[in-house]
C-alpha cells in the first residue's frame, strides 16, 4: 500500500509539474505583456476605457502595425541606419546585438547558419554539436587557419557550454533539426520526445565529410 501511494503521487507530479510550470510561465508572459500594454495606453491619457486583456490587445496591434510597416522599403532603409548606429555605441551594442541575434534564430525568412554535428572527442567518444556560424573572427582565422568553424557544445541539464574552433575534419554533420538536437542534449538524452520528422541520420555535405568517408 505504501509503494502503491508512493508510485502514484511520483507519477501524478510527472504529469503534473511539467504543466503547471507550463500554464505559469505562459501566464507570466501574457500577464507582464498586458501590463506594459496598459502603460503604454495610459501614456496617451485615455484611462477610462480598459477591460481585461486590452494591453496584451496593445501590444499585438503595436507588434503587428511594424511588421507591416517593414514591409515597405523606406522603413527598413531608416530602420537599417538606425541599426548601424546602435551597433557602434559600446554596451548598447553588446546587448542589443545578442538580443537581435537570438531574435533572428525564429526568422525563417532567413537563411540558417547553425547546423547539427558530431564531434570526434578522443578517449571519450562522440559528442553532440552545433555549427553557430561559418565565419570565424579575423583574429582566429590569422592565428589557426581558414579550415575551422565555430562550434557550440552544450552541456546537460542548461548548465552550460563551450564554444570551440574545430577543424572540419573533426566533425559529421548530421540530417537533425537543431531543435530536436539541442532537446537531445540538454537533457542527457532522457527526452524521447520526437516529431513525426525521420530519425536523424548521416549525410554527406560538400565540406563536412562523415566519419565513414573518413575511414
Amino acid at each position: 500500500m505504501k509503494n502503491l501511494v508512493i508510485n502514484s503521487m511520483f507519477k501524478g507530479s510527472l504529469v503534473v509539474l511539467p504543466l503547471l510550470v507550463t500554464a505559469w510561465l505562459i501566464w507570466s508572459t501574457v500577464s507582464w505583456l498586458d501590463e506594459l500594454g496598459l502603460k503604454l495606453f495610459y501614456l496617451l491619457q485615455i484611462e477610462h476605457i480598459g477591460f481585461p486583456g486590452l494591453g496584451l490587445l496593445i501590444i499585438i496591434m503595436t507588434v503587428f502595425v511594424v511588421g507591416l510597416m517593414f514591409q515597405f522599403n523606406p522603413i527598413s532603409w531608416l530602420y537599417d541606419k538606425l541599426e548601424k548606429a546602435l551597433l557602434k555605441t559600446p554596451v548598447i551594442k553588446t546587448l542589443y546585438g545578442s538580443v537581435r541575434d537570438f531574435a533572428n534564430m525564429f526568422d525563417k525568412d532567413k537563411p540558417k547558419a547553425q547546423k547539427v554535428v558530431l564531434v570526434d572527442m578522443p578517449d571519450i567518444g562522440i559528442v553532440t554539436g552545433f555549427i553557430t556560424s561559418q565565419k570565424v573572427p579575423e583574429p582566429v582565422r590569422e592565428a589557426c587557419g581558414d579550415d575551422l568553424v565555430p562550434v557550440y557544445l552544450p552541456m546537460s541539464y542548461m548548465i552550460g557550454g563551450y564554444t570551440t574552433f574545430l577543424h572540419r575534419d573533426q566533425l559529421t554533420e548530421v540530417d537533425w533539426s537543431v531543435e530536436e538536437a539541442m532537446r537531445f542534449a540538454l537533457t542527457a538524452g532522457i527526452s524521447q520526445h520526437t516529431s513525426s520528422e525521420k530519425k536523424p541520420e548521416i549525410i554527406i555535405p560538400g565540406e563536412i565529410p562523415t566519419m565513414e568517408a573518413r575511414k
